[in-house]
């Protein structure tokens, strides 16, 4: 039961490497095909090697990038690298050596590679790292890290004929595609109502909120009129609950059932962020922080800052000592950089807007961690937060 949530969870599912998984997928999808289809609109690819759902956002967002690429140049030299594996036969073998010398041609009308230079040797350490983890391919003799401190550096790596896989198949001509809202158009289909629905089940199944804005008013109109059976949908393929609100819609998966990442989570930033929410929601219930028409509140980077700093010194007793340790100014890049992450703030210049959720997902200590704060090294201990 619930198999959708391991596409949902992964890339995709390689017989190779995960064998079981693959055949239970392969007995069950015809349970999923329907949904996948009609709601969402996705491409599945299932054939002899592996089973992959294309996880089409309705809308893009900077989490949505490959959580170790730092760098633009990143995402060039992986475009690079899956033209030059095309171009071989599966369990064909190549050097590393030749491969930098086909991807400063193959990229030269993009970007000039230079591997004398050290950023870019690390550029490509951390496409080959990625290009292994998702089988791409294998690594026959050497060690690929190697390459950042020693442009020297030879390794053999065999194809394993994934790289055709990897791409989204768009199913449609995108050479007239020159902007991400461009690709975000291409990739819906059909009349506005299928349009309309599947980005409405792409945004609560991809993204922590969908909130209502003057853009997506019949998004709003369809999840309010139609709630109950999108509801339905979710229960019977994740094992989530749908939460509507007034100012927008949450999947709320319950505790036995949580896969992917998550939030709130067993981290000591996480517990950080919800301790602040609490404080927040109280202030605004107070009218302090009053809100606006669309129930957000929108602070200044030094209302936010002191805000954070009066939490911290209300309940920095229980965080962990690396959080105790960070200076103000860094735990505050942490912090909204988190806090983006899961929509529950946006910066906009020296604003900083709180979203809805910032008053849902707050958490508070245990009522005998409170009691017993004077007792001495109580702070060392892993006390989990109670979160409402």
């Amino acid at each position: 039961m619930y198999e959708l949530q391991k596409l949902l969870d992964r890339f995709w599912i390689c017989r190779e490497t995960d064998p079981e998984t693959y055949t239970t997928l392969r007995r069950t999808l015809p349970q999923y095909r329907q949904f996948l289809n009609e709601q969402l609109g996705w491409n599945l690819v299932e054939n002899d090697r592996i089973i992959k759902l294309e996880k089409v956002p309705p809308k893009a967002a900077p989490w949505m990038g490959i959580a170790d690429f730092q760098d633009p140049l990143d995402y060039c030299l992986l475009c690079g690298l899956l033209l030059y594996l095309a171009d071989l036969d599966d369990g064909e073998q190549f050097l590393l050596s030749h491969l930098t010398e086909s991807l400063e041609s193959l990229l030269s009308d993009v970007v000039a590679v230079d591997w004398t230079r050290f950023p870019h040797r690390k550029s490509l350490v951390r496409v080959l790292r990625h290009a292994q983890e998702r089988q791409l391919l294998v690594v026959y003799d050497g060690v690929s890290d190697g390459f950042g401190n020693d442009r020297t550096q030879e390794v053999l790596y065999e194809n394993t004929g994934l790289c055709r896989e990897y791409p989204i198949h768009h199913g449609r001509n995108i050479q007239n595609c020159r902007s991400i809202a461009d690709f975000e158009a291409a990739s819906l289909d059909g009349a506005e109502s299928n349009r309309r629905r599947q980005r409405v089940f792409r945004q609560l199944l991809l993204s922590p909120a969908l909130y209502w804005t003057e853009d997506n008013h019949s998004d709003y109109d369809y999840l309010k009129n139609q709630h109950f059976r999108i509801g339905k949908y979710l229960q019977e393929t994740v094992a989530g609950q749908l939460e509507v609100h007034y100012n927008g819609a949450f999947l709320v998966l319950e505790q036995e059932n949580r896969f992917s990442v998550t939030h709130p989570r067993e981290s000591a930033l996480s517990d950080v962020v919800v301790l602040l929410c609490a404080q927040l929601r109280e202030k605004i219930a107070q009218g302090i922080w009053p809100r606006q028409g669309d129930d957000t509140v929108v602070l200044t980077c030094r209302e936010f800052a002191r805000e954070l700093e009066e939490c911290r010194q209300q309940s920095e007793r229980g965080w962990g000592r690396t959080l105790r340790e960070t200076a103000p100014e860094r735990l505050l890049t942490q912090v909204l950089e988190y806090m983006e992450g899961w929509m529950l703030v946006s910066c906009q210049g020296d604003k900083i807007c709180l979203w809805p959720a910032v008053g849902k997902w707050v958490g508070c200590y245990p009522t005998r961690f409170e009691q017993h704060s004077d007792v001495e090294g109580v702070e060392e201990r892993d006390e989990s937060l109670e979160n409402a």
